[in-house]
């Protein structure tokens, strides 16, 4: 908590990715000296008093965490900051929760189109960025220490595999697929905080940590994903990106949706949109619109060590693509994402307006 005031503002999160996506905006609040506090939302024992001590005002980074302090008795207002960068995952805004936050930030204007897709009626969304896009545009790394501390060469290409998660569900899905990485040379493993245990198997470098990857994109030359946000952050910095195919990715259609409620598309409506999908033909179609997202070199995951040497001997390959997703994937990545949001966000607390303001 960043005084002894009464907080403003809480930032509420339940995993560790969320809060760490919303660390970067709950400092810049405290540098500017502004009463906030970053507040874990436990699964069990909802109805404790401190959901009903929240603030007025709560900053989210997953619909579910919202959806948990209000079944706990807490009515306030909701602002909510995505967590990543892949418009390829069905979880954008196709549920209830989206659709009642009163102030929606888009990370770009590709997410601002994909409401538009599902609900043009929504008028509480505002183009904000991603929080944790200042810290990987300004963080400066000592390339030679970083390869020392990590065990790497830092005269070879440094690879980064970063999948999404899954892992535990299907053996084709996330970290199961670095085995087709194994013994590549200077070869990074950070896989999503759900799968970090199962990385551990593997013979590459790993992340001090679950979910730190800011210095781990910025020191390699090439990124291994596939719908991932990290690919998306990697190529907003000039990295290259290589692309793993697969029949099907958790998260996106045609795969079922976990959840059983909370459906804000209406059944026949949404029936359209998995039948929309191609995995086989087109494996990175985004899921609510007819465009696909490709930013670099992509094979299956037999091919990768192949198609990774193709990669890094074309480091120019798929510029014109990459630039049309940055400025789609990400807004204004200029290193001000945080006052940007901050600016709004007050706005917001001290007018009840949802303004777009720069």
């Amino acid at each position: 908590m960043a005084t002894q005031l009464t907080p403003l503002l809480d930032f509420i999160y339940t995993a560790e990715k969320e809060r760490t996506s919303l660390l970067p905006l709950f400092n810049y609040f405290q540098q500017i000296d502004v009463p906030v506090r970053m507040v874990k939302i436990h699964h069990r024992n909802l109805f404790k008093g401190y959901i009903r001590r929240l603030a007025s005002h709560i900053v989210a980074s997953y619909d579910l965490t919202l959806d948990r302090v209000k079944k706990a008795g807490w009515t306030g207002k909701t602002i909510y900051v995505d967590h990543g960068l892949s418009p390829v995952k069905y979880y954008a805004y196709r549920y209830s929760t989206f659709h009642e936050i009163d102030l929606l930030f888009y990370p770009g204007p590709i997410f601002q189109e994909i409401m538009a897709t599902i609900n043009p009626d929504f008028k509480n969304g505002l183009l904000g960025g991603l929080p944790k896009m200042d810290a990987l545009i300004k963080t400066k790394l000592d390339h030679n220490a970083c390869c020392s501390e990590l065990g790497l060469n830092p005269d070879k290409p440094v690879v980064l595999f970063a999948p999404t998660w899954g892992g535990r569900y299907s053996s084709s899905w996330g970290i199961e697929n670095a085995q087709y990485l194994d013994g590549y040379p200077n070869l990074i493993i950070s896989p999503h905080p759900a799968d970090y245990h199962l990385a551990k198997k593997y013979q590459a470098a790993l992340p001090k940590k679950p979910g730190s990857t800011t210095e781990l994109i910025k020191l390699a030359d090439i990124v291994v994903s596939e719908v991932s946000s990290i690919a998306g952050e990697a190529a907003i910095i000039g990295k290259s990106v290589v692309q793993i195919e697969l029949p099907s990715y958790p998260g996106c259609f045609p795969v079922p949706d976990k959840r059983k409620v909370g459906t804000w598309i209406k059944p026949g409506r949404l029936e359209k949109f998995i039948n929309a999908s191609n995995p086989v033909k087109r494996p990175f179609k985004l899921a609510f619109l007819d465009q696909d997202w490709v930013l670099g070199y992509s094979s299956g995951p037999e091919n990768l060590k192949k198609t990774i040497d193709l990669a890094l001997a074309d480091r120019t390959g798929f510029t014109r693509e990459r630039e049309y997703w940055n400025k789609q994937n990400c807004y204004k990545p200029d290193g001000k994402t945080n006052e940007r949001l901050a600016k709004m966000i007050l706005y917001f607390i001290r007018t009840g307006l949802v303004k777009q303001l720069e």
